[in-house]
């Protein structure tokens, strides 16, 4: 019987396609056991960084504690804001150049105790901070609401500065730890609209009181009892910063927090990792000098809607933030920050060369969706580019940028007001602003979305 040759050669080849399919099982074998490993990895880190978290929703009741907290400590800002330059430019018949000194001694005391708010902070621990920059902003506001003299003014608002060096750091450190860390930057977008609300609020609330007692109805107004409201908020927030307990239940699930000990360095101060958003807002704060001035600037060109403008200011930028935050935070800083520049300078520019109601309510809406914008992508930057357990130094460096910025911006547009007007220094502002947001554009050039940046290790 003669066999077929075809049965010689698959008699050959069988033991080598054994041979293939063995190995080709075997490696589909490990294949999948390591991808099952490795989900399983995957899943368990997951749990894990899950269960280190203390917060799972942004809208939990330490934040919206740490934000009742900040709006009323930014209130008795909005109030000195308004009052102390009606003050001092009415009441006291002084010039428009003291009244910015009142802020500028302000920005001087709170970026003193800014070096220091951090480290408070981080050390201390945040509810100790908080207690104590409510508790000094309060009581500063009950005293000068009763001077009579520009001097003791002056002293008492370098007092209010370092309260609000130490409120706003612990506050800032504490809204970016009490969310969850994949909506850091969603958070702290809404956390920002604080101040917007207040600035709002506030003015509207501090000029009908302004108007209320015997003051009011002689002819005058009213300049005490607005600093008495807001002394009595101060007082209040403090309660609400003592309430704040969470920290000892964070520390257990996630060590990280921690600060680790290594003796007192400047590093304890300054959080170098923050200092890129701190010089972003240097100069954008140095810009918003000019702001300061705009209730006094719509009672000279009586205007009646200056209540209206914060308004319409407050509800662009908390209807945007809300409306687009997410997509914002999913854009290059870069994009955002050259967007909402642009938009500012246009509000500028309606100021200064356009002086009329109309043009005034337009540039609310400019300047409400310039503030939903920028504040909370630098904020969200400082915290989000710096270690966990550095929350505080890098806040206290973000708000020195701010304040340093403000300082000096005030001074400076308070001067190009009496020597010029007020059109000139919205008009200068526009034009500082186009010059930075064009070096703001290159600068920002590798920065990753919000949404992307991951805390570093200390």
């Amino acid at each position: 019987m003669i066999v077929p040759i075809y049965h010689y050669i698959f008699a050959w080849l069988n033991p080598l396609f054994y041979m293939v399919n063995r190995r080709f099982l075997c490696y589909n074998v490990r294949v999948q056991t390591n991808c099952t490993q490795k989900a399983v990895t995957e899943t368990t880190m997951d749990t894990q960084n899950t269960q280190k978290e203390l917060f799972h929703h942004i809208w939990n009741s330490s934040f919206i504690r740490i934000i009742i907290y900040a709006l009323l400590c930014q209130f008795t800002m909005a109030i000195t804001n308004t009052v102390l330059p009606l003050y001092v430019i009415n009441g006291l018949g002084r010039s428009a150049a003291d009244s910015g000194l009142l802020g500028t001694v302000f920005t001087f005391g709170s970026v003193g105790c800014r070096f220091f708010a951090g480290y408070i902070s981080d050390r201390f621990g945040r509810r100790t901070t908080l207690i104590l920059g409510a508790g000094i902003v309060g009581v500063s506001l009950l005293v000068m609401g009763f001077q009579t003299t520009l001097i003791m003014l002056l002293v008492f608002k370098v007092i209010q500065g370092v309260g609000h060096a130490l409120n706003s750091t612990a506050s800032n450190a504490v809204a970016s730890e009490v969310l969850p860390r994949d909506k850091v930057g969603q958070g702290i977008g809404y956390y920002s609209l604080h101040s917007m609300v207040t600035n709002a609020i506030g003015p509207t609330v501090c000029l009908a009181l302004m108007g209320v007692g015997a003051a009011a109805l002689n002819g005058g107004q009213n300049y005490q009892l607005p600093m008495v409201v807001g002394g009595i908020m101060g007082l209040v927030a403090m309660v609400i910063g003592a309430s704040m307990n969470y920290e000892k239940k964070a520390l257990a699930l996630d060590p990280s927090l921690k600060r680790k000990p290594n003796g007192i360095h400047i590093s304890d101060f300054v959080e170098r990792r923050a200092l890129l958003p701190a010089l972003m807002m240097f100069f954008t704060s140095f810009a918003s000098g000019a702001a300061v001035y705009m209730i006094v600037f719509a009672n000279e060109y009586q205007f009646g809607s200056v209540g209206i403008y914060y308004i319409i200011n407050a509800l662009v930028s908390v209807g945007l933030r809300f409306a687009i935050g997410s997509k914002l935070d999913a854009m290059r800083p870069r994009t955002v920050a050259t967007i909402a520049i642009a938009l500012n300078v246009l509000s500028y520019v309606l100021l200064g060369f356009t002086l009329t109601e109309w043009s005034f309510i337009a540039s609310a809406f400019l300047m409400g969706a310039y503030q939903a914008m920028l504040t909370p992508t630098f904020n969200a930057m400082a915290m989000k580019l710096s270690p966990k357990s550095r929350a505080g130094a890098a806040s206290s460096t973000y708000w020195l940028g701010f304040d340093g910025g403000m300082a000096i911006g005030m001074l400076f547009f308070g001067m190009v007001i009496d020597w010029g007007s007020y059109p000139a220094a919205f008009l200068f502002s526009a034009g500082y602003m186009l010059v930075f947001g064009i070096v703001a554009f290159f600068i920002l050039r590798k920065v990753k979305p919000l949404r992307e940046l991951e805390n570093p290790e200390e």
